[in-house]
């Protein structure tokens, strides 16, 4: 297994255009042999478990779903997108941190790559420089912590890393600004709008579950300050879960609206993980990948309305599904899954989050703020839904036709796995 990585690179050089596919294949052949191992050992710097194998089980699937779909520069695309798989296979699977810090950011790199070369609007270098500006300042501290422990960055071991309470923070802020949480967010909804229906579905379902699963690696650090500090972490992910709901109504713009919904789920995984139980991991991981496959489907159904009407306004699209009922019927079932409602996975993960959550603090603030965040949640995702199936559409929009059978796969592709989990999620238990 150690010398898969040299085998793939020379097969990728050497093989015809259209073979993205073919390497994605391997991926996944290589994920499946590392199922139902406690921890298995690949190689000197590759290590995995349950949770390496379910995310990276989402990246697969995902990059599966991007390789169907037709766009300019075939060759190059493919190849991203191979290299891409390469760097999530290499960030969910090595057991070093400095290791795992040097794959998740060069996986940015090729986002940016993605988003400069497909993005059609001249405003995408602005959104390319913040993202990298926001990078950089979050990531110094960090790699300041790591060469002041250097000699003991394994994460099997890391609940025995001594650091103070700089480096924990500085530990903390590098994966906040990744899921991305409030205040660190600012970057996601401006990447989001500036980029092509791809580079929105890789960021959204797999980038931004790398900030989940390096905080999950790192949450045994330093566990006294960790209990010290779970009253404001969970008072904070609380109080802007609710102001970022409420952000939520106030958006025109599809894709804006959909980065907006993402940061309230990562708020909610980030104040779970913070609790270190039992049942709050098993609720983020329900939401890591029932989020990951619903946001990438919410996404490319808001592209092809942005094709028929050559805008992402919520009231030019006013109705755009009505006269459509296969896509309606698509749009319902990724809605409620961003609600979250059944049968989908989310809402087994939400409410897994919440329950830890009013476990560990039962006053009536915590109680009647959760309520509200599930009333508010659920409200944006069913007028999400209602605006667009509802109504007469504008005269300004041709009938929509363009939603055909590859449209209807893909977005079958994204609703499917996040209603079969839900099926049987013992499946996903870490």
């Amino acid at each position: 297994m150690k010398f898969l990585m040299a085998v793939m690179m020379m097969i990728m050089m050497t093989s015809p255009k259209k073979s993205a596919l073919n390497y994605s294949m391997i991926m996944m052949l290589f994920n499946l042999n590392m199922q139902k191992q406690e921890a298995a050992k690949i190689s000197y710097f590759m290590w995995g478990d349950e949770l390496s194998f379910w995310t990276l089980s989402l990246a697969i699937w995902i990059i599966f779903i991007l390789i169907f779909n037709k766009i300019n520069l075939p060759s190059t695309y493919n190849k991203s997108m191979f290299m891409m798989l390469t760097l999530l296979m290499l960030t969910f699977y090595s057991w070093n941190l400095m290791m795992f810090y040097l794959m998740f950011e060069m996986s940015m790199i090729i986002v940016l790559g993605v988003i400069m070369t497909w993005g059609y609007q001249p405003e995408r270098v602005e959104a390319a420089l913040f993202m990298i500006m926001m990078t950089i300042l979050t990531s110094l501290p960090f790699i300041v912590s790591m060469m002041n422990n250097s000699t003991n960055l394994s994460l099997w071991n890391i609940q025995y890393m001594k650091i103070n309470n700089w480096e924990y923070m500085s530990l903390m802020l590098v994966f906040m600004m990744k899921m991305p949480t409030m205040f660190l967010h600012m970057w996601l909804p401006k990447v989001h709008v500036e980029s092509p229906v791809q580079g929105s579905m890789i960021l959204a379902s797999i980038l931004l579950k790398l900030g989940s699963y390096g905080l999950i690696r790192v949450t045994t650090i330093n566990a006294e300050l960790n209990s010290k500090l779970e009253w404001i972490i969970i008072s904070f992910s609380l109080c802007t879960t609710l102001t970022m709901t409420m952000i939520c109504f106030i958006q025109t713009d599809l894709k804006t609206m959909i980065a907006y919904s993402s940061v309230v789920h990562m708020t909610i995984v980030f104040a779970a993980i913070t609790l270190n139980k039992t049942k709050a991991m098993m609720g983020t991981l329900y939401i890591m990948i029932g989020h990951g496959v619903c946001s990438a489907g919410l996404f490319y159904m808001a592209n092809i309305m942005y094709k028929t009407s050559k805008s992402r306004s919520i009231i030019i699209n006013k109705g755009i599904f009505s006269m459509n009922p296969t896509a309606a019927m698509m749009w319902f079932f990724l809605c409620m899954g961003n609600s979250p409602m059944p049968p989908s996975i989310n809402i087994l993960g939400e409410f897994f989050s919440f329950k830890s959550t009013m476990n560990w603090s039962m006053t009536s603030l915590m109680v009647t703020t959760t309520m509200m965040i599930m009333f508010m949640s659920s409200l944006y995702s069913i007028f999400m839904f209602y605006v667009v199936t509802h109504g007469m559409f504008s005269k300004s929009v041709i009938y929509i036709n363009n939603f055909n059978s590859k449209n209807m796969n893909i977005s079958s592709m994204n609703i499917i796995p996040m209603i079969l989990i839900s099926i049987n999620p013992d499946l996903l238990i870490i």
